[in-house]
């Protein structure tokens, strides 16, 4: 029989309240340092104090409620995620990682269980990194892993991050002393939506994350001849965007024919001058490459910029490709995986290893500490979208796991 179990109910009933804040017809619009992000954040922390942690937010602007332990000496297990969102995303997205740490805590005092580890319930700043382009901020800043461009990040407004940190009670200035040491932590947990369709094919009800794949960003900057759309002849043309848009489909081929990498996506483009009656001098299209293997990640860099090559010297045109993110896949170990796995059987629940094609916090703190996930099926795999959606099941069956593998790891020491 279970030590302490999660209120379904309860749980449900906070992923609904804090979908207030950011919501609208169009999905959430909680991106991170908008009112409605401080929203969320002041309402996860009410909750936080009302299980009876103690809270606090460092220079990153990371929400630590901390719990502690019959044991002193000992790291601190944590389980978070993050409350930001994409545009017109959906709910369950960051949230239940967040909103089911809090209930295994609340579970935990409800059943007068006491652990020998402290336990931490961590939100994560700007997980998303959509307004700032700047992914996986709070997570690295805790991993020791920010770079320069970090520091002095703008949004499309030219407004610094650094300023909106201010604003949720972070520092730009001190964001070093945000990072925690190796062996600060025994572990970290986390519990999230799968946002893709296996286990909801599958009818499996948990999975067991087996990595989680790397992401390179690029920015492709392609420079043609702007002239008269009217008497510039066909032949004689040097038109960016017909360029861009070869170089589109080759990101395209690459993954889906050719399987250089797992998957490739064109997602924003920009032409210059942008009028329908001039031939392009300019475009600029950002994409990406995910791949659970860095040598996949470094093979689709090499062959982009030789077809890039290639569009140039036909078309007449330069490209430039510049490559300004680039994050380590994060393989999770197999004894986490087991530990992961046992948490289910614990909980009587059925599951499955999976991949993540999608990135987490959690590859950020594998960096500092073992690392592991548990993903509860998407209803159809939509997510990022107003249509995503895990049921109340799946996030309270999630929750328990969770639970379950708080208490395995805090035995495991």
């Amino acid at each position: 029989m279970a030590e302490a179990a999660v209120s379904s109910r309860r749980l449900n009933q906070t992923l609904e309240e804090l979908g207030r804040f950011g919501y609208s017809p169009d999905g959430m619009q909680r991106l991170a340092f908008t009112p409605a992000d401080v929203a969320g954040r002041d309402y996860a922390m009410s909750l936080m104090r009302r299980a009876g942690m103690g809270v606090r937010i460092d220079p990153g602007g990371n929400i630590i409620a901390r719990r502690e332990g019959s044991d002193p000496n000992l790291p601190a297990i944590a389980m978070g995620s993050h409350l930001d969102t994409v545009p017109n995303g959906g709910k369950y997205d960051g949230s239940l990682g967040v909103m089911g740490g809090i209930e295994v805590v609340q579970a935990l005092s409800d059943a007068n269980v006491s652990l020998r580890h402290p336990v931490e319930v961590l939100v994560f700043t700007n997980e998303e990194g959509t307004r700032f382009h700047r992914w996986l901020f709070g997570s690295r800043a805790m991993a020791g892993t920010l770079e320069p461009g970090d520091l002095t990040a703008v949004d499309d407004e030219g407004v610094l991050m650094s300023s909106r940190l201010a604003d949720i009670q972070g520092n730009m200035d001190r964001v070093q002393r945000a990072g925690r040491q190796p062996g600060e932590l025994a572990a970290y947990l986390e519990l999230h939506i799968e946002q893709g369709p296996t286990l909801h094919q599958s009818g499996v009800p948990i999975g067991v994350v087996t990595g989680i794949t790397g992401r390179w960003v690029y920015e492709a900057d392609i420079v043609g001849v702007p002239n008269h759309a009217g008497t510039t002849p066909m032949s004689g043309r040097h038109d960016a965007l017909v360029s861009a848009s070869r170089l589109v489909l080759e990101v395209q081929r690459m993954a889906s024919e050719l399987e250089v990498c797992r998957v490739g996506t064109a997602g924003t483009i920009q032409a210059y001058p942008g009028a329908v009656n001039v031939v392009p001098g300019q475009v600029k299209v950002g994409f990406e490459f995910r791949d659970l293997e860095m040598a996949c990640l470094a093979a689709a860099d090499a062959e982009i910029r030789s077809v890039a090559a290639r569009i140039a010297a036909r078309d007449g045109v330069a490209i430039d490709i510049n490559r300004f993110e680039s994050t380590q896949s994060a393989p999770i170990s197999s004894g986490m995986q087991e530990l992961v796995a046992a948490a289910s059987e614990r909980a009587g629940l059925a599951h499955q290893r999976v991949p993540s094609g999608a990135g987490h916090d959690a590859q950020s703190m594998a960096g500092i500490t073992d690392a592991a996930m548990i993903f509860v099926p998407s209803v159809d795999g939509v997510s990022h979208s107003p249509g995503e959606y895990s049921t109340p099941e799946a996030c309270a069956n999630g929750a328990q796991v969770l639970l379950e593998l708080l208490l395995l790891a805090d035995r495991r020491g």
